[in-house]
Formats: C-alpha cells, structure tokens, sequence
C-alpha cells in the first residue's frame, strides 16, 4: 500500500531502499514471512524522465561505460523497467580460491546460495532453478553446450508484481522518498536514522533493521557520501568501499562456423515446460579455464549487427530502420539496446532499403515470425535468431572481470538536484581480462573442431584483437564489487550476511556485495542474496 512519510514517524521494524528486482523481492518476502516493512521508492509508479538527472554521473573513461541515465531507473521497479529479463547463475568455479585470480575470495561457498535459486527463480518468473539440459552428444575437450540461460516470462517484473505491492498491507511503499544521507551514532556502530527527501521537504526515517538496495552504484555513492560525516565507519576514507569495480566484459570478435550436425533449435530460444523462454550457452569446463588460466566466459550464437546492410537480410534491415526510428524504436525495446543495434550511424540507410525492396516478399515470413513472437504471442520471446542457411552466426561473448582495487566508483564535488554529491566511476580494464576474452575464443575453437560441432572465424587482423575487446567492452549495468562480501574489514564492506562491518543494523542487497563477476549477469544472484538475507532477518 502507498504510504506517506509523516514528519514524525514511528520507528520501523524494517525499512528496505529500493524497489528494483532486489528490492521488491526483499519486500515482497517480508510480506509472505509475516512482516511489516517500510519500503522507500526514489520514483513514482511510473518513470519519470526528469529523474534520471539525479543518477547522472562523471565517467573517466565513457568508451567502456554507459550513461548512468541508462543503467539506473528511479521508479517503483527499478531496473526491472528496463532490464531485459536474463537469468542466470553463478557457476560453481566462480566460488573457488584461483591461483591467477587475485582479491578474488568469497567467505561462503556456492552449495550456501544454491537453496535460495528456487525462490529466485519464482520472484523472477523464468520458470525452473534448473540451469542445464544435457546436449543430444558427449562433448570433450573442456566443450560444454548444456548450460543454459532463462528469461523471465514478463520481462518488465514491475508489472507483475505492482499488484501485489501496491495491495498489499504489510509493504509500506513510500514513493518518491530519496534518500540522501544515512546518520550513523556517535560511535558509528548503528545507524540511526535515514535522511529521506520527500515532495522539497526533509524526513527522518528510524528502524531497527535498514537494507540498501539502490543499486551498486547507487549504494556505494550513498555510503561514500555518509563516509564524508563519519570517515571511520564502513572500512575508513582509503579503504574497500567504491574499490573493485567490474563489470563484464562483452562484445564480437568472431564468427562462428556451426557443423550441418548442429540444429537450429540448439542455437535458438525454446520454452520450458512453464511456459518460460531458455537458450544454451556455450562454456568451458572448470578443468579446462583452470588449465588455461582463463576467467569464466559464456558464448552463443547471435544475428550479424543490424546496423551492418551487408547481411543482406530482409528481416534485419526492416528491424534496423524501425529502430533507428527513435520513437518507434524506443517502444521496441530499451534504449540501451536500441543504440547498441543503430551502431554509429545512419549513412546506410539506402542500403538497407535496397534489402528490404529486393528482400520482399520472401523476407516477410520471417519478419512476420520474429514479430509474432516478440508482440503477439505470451510470454513475448526475449530476443531472435535469423537461421543462417550455412550455419554462420556472429558470436557473442560475456566475460569475467578479475577484481582491481583501482577499479573504483568515487564521489566528486558536484551535487545531484538533492545535493547529494555525483558518484565518478573510473572502471579499469585490465591486460588480463582482455587476453583471457582473446585465448577462451583460442580454447573454444579448439574444442568445436575436436568435437566436430564447427569452428572460429576472427573478424579482425590477430594483432587489433585486444583493441577490439577493449573498446567493445562497454558495461555499467552489472555493477559489481564496491560494497565486496568478506571477513576481513580492512579489505571489505559486508561480512557473510551481507551487515555492514561494524555497523549492527546496516545490510546491503546488491550485485555490489559480490568478490568476483563471474560470467553470469548478476541480477538472479542478487535476488537469491536477498532471500537468503529476509530469512536471517526474520530469524
């Protein structure tokens, strides 16, 4: 239920800061174990564009970074506004201690999380907790083509859920409250109040037990912020707060060449029994990264760029002019993905006219198809494949990014519209985390020849690979690191239950508490996090 902050309020038993995928889960599982929460929305119930100038944010380096306009939602459902509904989890080699991989220590293991995946996967709507299907042969050579991702089946969660948030009376939903400063006590063990910024006017919120869920970036320029009063609290000026900053690193370096053996169902989205969209991604065996020093990566098969006229594809060319159509594209999908497909420029348009006029009408069944699919069938699938009639696809990789301390979001002098100062995010890639991109395509070629499922073709000379890699690699949607989960306070924010060192009534719910980024977008995992989190609260 919709619930106006008084001036003087009561001291609440929870209170939760954020209402994207984390934040509405956390409320929504205090609500079914019987607890009332306060839950504090920057947004309305819609977005408001206007917002998104308090998110804005000082990039040192934009090449690999997207606007913060684009990564952050201030809305009732968050991100779930904008996110394309990808599930997927850790893997279990992301859990352990790797001689290559510095900083990289998690204080639980991966069997302590796998519990909560059920519940994660019922908030999220993708159907099982089950992430593999065996494939049709036994592969060798470190080859895996079992593991799967899922989407859920309404991608914007907000509209699913709303009804029971907005009903419900246990969840307090407070919207359009920003908060903009946490006050911790004297001896900085306990925060005791939030500084809540509500219609121009200030309120004070107490409660016994307070989780941040903003965000990673969010998060970490909130508790910088407060580290500003009280240099002490969550590790001291210096220390780990805002420090590893990653991300993954994503992109196209290849094309991929699949054997007649291999079918296109393989390749495509299919439905699970409940109805939910899943795709197989390729990997490689733990055995096999360990062997190569390699950090954890995911493959699959995706459409040449659209913005590229020479696939000479009726379907592609259609979809790139609707997109670049900014206000037909932009009801097509989020804005991050739209630009992503426009590319740079629109100096091709004649060429992807000509594809449509010498397409038509053979190119309008699969048109036709990928537009059923998309906007009339339910649940919508998530994303198409044209099949390729030899079997050659563009390759997309998701890749690890090791944990660099001077990978790091800050603060700067400049204030958002309630003066909270702007984070400045300065995100490090290394050498290493460009050549493991280069030498798991090295592997996985390898291994598609060895199991003759196909092989690898660059796109570019050998030597431009790593400037390939490097300038492809734009993330700051999966914001990892910054608030690490650890045992040791001088080298991280939260301890095991994701509590603030140091401070008894402190959590932080976010992809941010996570030591490493694995290959996995990090939303499943963060939800399963705040299950796990409600249960020890309510205990």
């Amino acid at each position: 239920m919709i619930y106006p902050l008084s001036v003087e309020d009561q001291l609440w038993d929870l209170c939760v800061v954020g209402t994207g995928p984390v934040g509405m889960a956390l409320a929504m599982e205090f609500e079914r174990l019987g607890r009332d929460v306060l839950v504090l929305e920057s947004g309305g119930t819609e977005i408001n564009p206007a917002l998104a100038e308090a998110s804005h944010a000082e990039i040192v380096s934009p090449q690999n970074h997207c606007p913060m306009e684009l990564a952050v939602c201030r809305a009732l459902g968050g991100t779930s506004w904008t996110w394309g509904g990808r599930c997927v989890p850790y893997d279990d080699i992301d859990w352990m201690p790797r001689d290559y991989v510095a900083d990289a220590h998690w204080p639980i293991g991966h069997d302590e999380i796998r519990s909560w995946y059920k519940g994660a996967s019922e908030y999220m709507l993708c159907g099982s907790a089950s992430f593999a299907i065996p494939y049709k042969q036994e592969l060798t050579h470190g080859l895996r083509f079992d593991c799967l991702e899922r989407w859920s089946s309404e991608q914007k969660l907000i509209l699913h859920h709303r009804p029971r948030l907005l009903g419900s009376e246990r969840i307090k939903l407070s919207l359009n409250s920003t908060v903009t400063n946490l006050n911790l006590s004297a001896d900085e063990q306990r925060l005791e109040s939030l500084t809540v910024s509500v219609a121009g006017a200030t309120r004070t919120v107490r409660a016994r037990q307070i989780v941040l869920a903003m965000g990673g970036v969010e998060t970490t320029r909130l508790m910088l912020h407060a580290q500003q009063s009280w240099p002490r609290s969550f590790g001291g000026v210096g220390g780990p707060l805002g420090h590893y900053y990653m991300g993954h690193l994503s992109g196209k370096i290849a094309r991929i060449h699949f054997n007649k053996s291999v079918d296109f169902e393989d390749l495509d989205f299919t439905r699970d029994p409940s109805g939910s969209y899943r795709r197989r991604r390729l990997t490689l065996t733990a055995e096999t990264q360990l062997k190569h020093n390699l950090l954890n990566t995911a493959f699959w098969a995706d459409n040449p760029r659209f913005y590229d006229p020479s696939h000479r594809s009726f379907a592609l060319s259609s979809i790139y002019l609707a997109l670049a159509f900014r206000p037909i594209g932009k009801r097509l999908t989020s804005e991050a993905i739209r630009q992503e497909q426009i590319g740079p420029g629109s100096d091709s348009l004649a060429a992807h006219f000509r594809n449509v006029i010498l397409g038509a009408p053979r190119g309008a069944k699969d048109l036709y198809k990928i537009l059923r699919d998309r906007f009339l069938i339910k649940p919508k699938k998530p994303l198409f494949l044209v099949p390729h009639p030899d079997g050659q696809y563009l390759l997309t990789y998701h890749a690890e990014q090791i944990p660099d301390f001077e990978s790091r979001i800050g603060i700067g002098r400049e204030v958002d519209s309630f003066g909270v100062p702007r984070a400045v995010i300065d995100r490090h890639l290394s050498q290493q985390d460009i050549q493991s991109v280069i030498d798991s395509h090295d592997v996985l070629d390898e291994a598609l020849q060895s199991n003759g499922l196909g092989r690898l073709e660059y796109l570019y000379a050998r030597e431009a690979l790593p400037e390939q890699v490097r300038t492809g690699s734009v993330d700051g949607f999966h914001q990892v690191g910054t608030t690490r989960m650890g045992v040791d306070p001088a080298r991280s924010v939260v301890d095991l239950n994701l509590k603030v060192h140091g401070v008894e009534n402190l959590y932080v719910a976010s992809s941010s508490v996570f030591p490493t980024s694995g290959q996995a977008n990090s939303t499943y995992l963060a939800v399963a996090f705040a299950l796990r989190l409600a249960d020890r609260l309510n205990a």
